[in-house]
C-alpha cells in the first residue's frame, strides 16, 4: 500500500514537472514572438536599459553613452588635479600615431544584449527570460582597453606629487660603505584606480574616479642593512674594469661598478636582506654597448628578374645581449671571485632567421595576384621617410603556404636604431616623442593588396577617425587599416598551395604593394564603399601644456566628422565554396585639438603641500595605509 502511494506521488510530481516545463516553454515561445526583432524586457547593457529596443536602437543608445567618454575620457581626480585618459591618444603631427586606449565594439555589445535568452539551450533560455522579467539582467559591454598604458599615463602626469619611500641602503664614499637610513613616503594607489576604471567601463557610467594615496613603507630598515657592511667592504672596487665584446668595448670607472651594489630581499630564512647587483642599474650601464651589439636577424628577401624569383638579400644571423644571463654571471664574478676582475664579457645570444627557403624554382611564384595602392601626398618629411623605411622592411617578403602573415612581425622593431624618425603624441598634459608615424600607410596598402589578391584577412582594425591619406579614389573612407605595436596588427592567411611574394615600390607619392604567386581560379568581388551616419565634429578642445612658451597655441589635430563606411567582399573558390564578409568601419567624430602654453597648469596641486604627515585619512587607500 505504501509503495502504491509513493508511486502515485512520484507520478504526480513528474506530471507537475512536465506541465511546468511545457508551460514555461509555451510562455518562452510567446515571449519570443512578442519581442520578435527586439531585445527582451529588463535587459541592461551596464547601466543602460535596452529592453524592448531593436538592434539598431540599442546600438544608438550605447553609442550615445560612449560619446560622453569620447568627449571627456576617463577622468581621474585628486584634489584640484585632473588627469584625463582619452579614448584615443592624440598626435601632434601624424595621425598614424594616434591609437585607441579604450575601444568598445558597439555592434558586438548590441548583439550580446539581443542574444540574451535566445542562444542557450531551452532551459537556459527560459531561466534568462524569467530573470529578465522579474528583475534586471545586466550584460557587460564588449570592450578592450590598454590598462598598462593608462597606468603609465597616470604615473607620468602625477609623478611630481609622489614621494616614494626610501629604503635604507649602502653608499660608497671614499672607498668605504656607509648606511643611509630609511624614509617613509606617499604614492598613489594606481591598482585601485584602475579597478575603479574597469568598473566604470563595464557599467558605462563615467563619473570621475577619485585617486587615493597610500603610505609607502620602506622594505629595509637600517637594522636590516647594518649586518651587510663588512661584506660590502670586501666587494668594493678601487679600479675600473673594461666590458668588451669582440671589437666593441666600454670602460667603467670603479665608482660605476660600486654603484651597482644594492640591498635586496634575501632568500635565506636567517636574514631579511642581502647584497647583490642591481639589474636595473646594470641595464642602464650596458645600454651604450647593447645598442652596438644587438643586430636583428635578417630574413631573406626576394625579387623578380626575368620572370624568376631571385634572392637580393641573403639571410643572416642576428645577435642579442642577454641581460638576464649577463647579470647572473657577473654577479657571481664580482661578488664571489677571489680576484678583482679587470675585464668582463657580456653574454650574447645568436638569433637565427625564421625562414629557410630551399629551391627558388619550386615556390610557385609565376604571376601577379593583385596590387594594393595608396597615396601619401602632403605628408611631412618625417612621415615620408618612415613610409620608405616601412615599405623596405616588407619588400621581398615570402609567405609559405598555410602561414598567417603578421605585418607587425614583418616590420620588426620600430625605433631610432631601425631608421625611423619620431613624432610627438599628447598623453594627459604631456607631449612625448614616439616612433611609428607613417606605418598605417603600410597597413592600409597591405590591406588593399590582400583584398586584391583574394587572401582571407584574419585581423584588420580601421582607424578611430577618418584620415584623408586613406580615402579611396572616390574620396571615401573605409579601406584603411591601422597598426600599432603591440596591437592592433594586420594579418592574413596564405590559403593558396604556393608561396606568396610581396614586392613594394614608391612612385612619387604613390605606394604600391604587389602580391605574386600562382592563381588558382578564385574569383574576387568587391562592392563600392557605402558611407552613412555623418556626425559633425565636437567643439575645439584646448589642452594646457608646459611644453610651449606661455600664451603660444599649437593646433595638433584637425576636426573630423564621424561616420560609418562599409563594403562587401566575396571570395568564390574553384570548388564552389563562397566566403562573404562585410568590412565595417565606424569613425568617431573628432574635434580640433590645440595645445596652449601655460606657466602653471590651472588645475595643479601645490606639490610642496603633499607632506605625509598632513595627508587626510580619507585620501588614503582603505586597508593599504600603515
Amino acid at each position: 500500500m505504501l509503495k502504491r502511494k509513493t508511486k502515485k506521488l512520484w507520478d504526480r510530481l513528474l506530471i507537475a514537472f512536465l506541465v511546468f516545463i511545457f508551460l514555461s516553454f509555451a510562455v518562452s515561445k510567446f515571449y519570443e514572438y512578442a519581442y520578435k526583432g527586439r531585445i527582451y524586457a529588463g535587459v541592461m547593457v551596464g547601466s543602460i536599459p535596452v529592453g524592448g529596443l531593436t538592434f539598431d536602437e540599442a546600438q544608438k543608445a550605447i553609442q550615445s553613452q560612449i560619446d560622453a567618454l569620447h568627449q571627456n575620457g576617463l577622468v581621474f581626480v585628486f584634489r584640484d588635479r585632473t588627469v584625463n585618459a582619452p579614448m584615443v591618444v592624440a598626435t601632434t603631427e601624424d595621425p598614424d600615431l594616434s591609437y585607441e586606449l579604450i575601444r568598445y565594439d558597439i555592434s558586438a555589445t548590441a548583439q550580446t544584449a539581443f542574444s540574451y535568452g535566445r542562444t542557450g539551450n531551452v532551459l537556459k533560455n527560459i531561466e534568462q527570460v524569467f530573470l529578465s522579467v522579474i528583475d534586471r539582467s545586466e550584460v557587460e559591454p564588449v570592450f578592450e582597453w590598454r590598462e598598462q598604458d593608462i597606468k603609465n599615463l597616470l604615473k607620468e602626469n602625477l609623478k611630481s606629487l609622489e614621494h616614494p619611500a626610501q629604503d635604507s641602503h649602502i653608499v660608497i664614499k671614499n672607498w668605504k660603505p656607509e648606511i643611509v637610513g630609511e624614509k617613509s613616503g606617499i604614492i598613489f594607489n594606481y591598482d585601485r584606480a584602475l579597478m575603479e576604471a574597469h568598473l566604470r567601463l563595464s557599467s558605462l557610467e563615467f563619473s570621475p574616479i577619485a585617486l587615493k594615496l597610500e603610505k609607502d613603507i620602506p622594505e629595509f630598515t637600517q637594522e636590516d642593512v647594518e649586518p651587510l657592511l663588512s661584506e660590502a667592504q670586501k666587494i668594493i672596487y678601487t679600479k675600473g674594469i673594461t666590458v668588451q665584446y669582440e671589437k666593441e668595448f666600454i670602460y667603467w670607472p670603479a665608482t660605476s661598478i660600486n654603484d651597482l651594489i644594492e640591498v635586496r630581499k634575501s632568500n635565506s630564512r636567517f636574514k631579511s636582506a642581502e647584497l647583490g647587483i642591481s639589474k636595473e642599474k646594470l641595464s642602464e650601464l650596458l645600454k651604450p654597448l647593447e645598442s652596438r651589439i644587438n643586430i636583428e636577424p635578417q630574413e631573406p628577401r626576394f625579387a623578380l628578374e626575368n620572370g624568376k624569383v631571385v634572392e637580393f638579400k641573403s639571410s643572416a644571423n642576428g645577435r642579442k645581449l642577454s641581460l638576464e644571463d649577463t647579470w647572473k654571471a657577473w654577479e657571481d664574478l664580482l661578488f664571489n671571485s677571489e680576484e678583482k676582475q679587470e675585464k668582463l664579457e657580456p653574454v650574447v645570444l645568436t638569433i637565427e632567421p625564421k625562414q629557410d627557403v630551399g629551391d627558388l624554382n619550386d615556390l610557385g611564384i609565376i604571376e601577379l595576384l593583385g596590387v594594393g595602392k595608396s597615396n601619401f601626398g602632403g605628408s611631412p618629411k618625417n612621415r615620408r621617410h618612415n613610409i620608405k623605411v616601412g615599405a623596405d622592411s616588407v619588400n621581398g617578403t615570402l609567405i609559405p603556404p598555410d602561414e598567417e602573415f603578421s605585418l607587425l612581425k614583418t616590420i620588426g622593431k620600430v625605433d631610432k636604431d631601425t631608421g625611423y624618425l619620431p613624432e610627438l603624441v599628447i598623453k594627459g598634459n604631456e607631449t612625448i616623442p614616439e616612433y611609428g608615424g607613417g606605418l598605417c600607410q603600410i597597413g592600409t596598402t597591405t590591406f588593399r593588396g590582400t583584398l586584391a589578391a583574394g587572401l582571407p584577412i584574419t585581423l584588420r582594425r580601421p582607424h578611430s577617425y577618418t584620415v584623408s591619406y586613406y580615402f579611396d579614389e572616390q574620396h571615401r573612407p573605409g579601406k584603411d587599416a591601422t597598426i600599432y605595436d603591440p596591437w592592433p596588427d594586420f594579418k592574413f592567411l596564405n590559403d593558396t598551395h604556393n608561396h606568396v611574394l610581396i614586392l613594394t615600390r614608391i612612385e612619387g607619392s604613390d605606394l604600391f604593394f604587389e602580391y605574386w604567386g600562382t592563381k588558382d581560379g578564385r574569383i574576387i568581388e568587391e562592392s563600392e564603399v557605402s558611407v552613412w551616419g555623418r556626425v559633425a565634429p565636437p567643439e575645439t578642445k584646448y589642452v594646457e601644456t608646459l611644453s610651449l612658451p606661455v600664451g603660444e597655441k599649437k593646433c595638433t589635430e584637425t576636426p573630423h566628422a564621424g561616420m560609418k563606411a562599409s563594403f562587401d567582399y566575396t571570395i568564390t573558390y574553384p570548388d564552389g565554396e563562397v566566403k562573404k564578409e562585410t568590412f565595417l568601419s565606424q569613425y568617431k567624430p573628432w574635434q580640433e585639438v590645440c595645445l596652449i602654453g601655460v606657466e602653471k597648469l590651472s588645475e595643479e596641486v601645490d606639490e610642496e603641500s603633499l607632506d605625509i604627515d598632513e595627508i587626510q585619512e580619507d585620501e588614503l587607500s582603505n586597508g593599504l595605509s600603515s
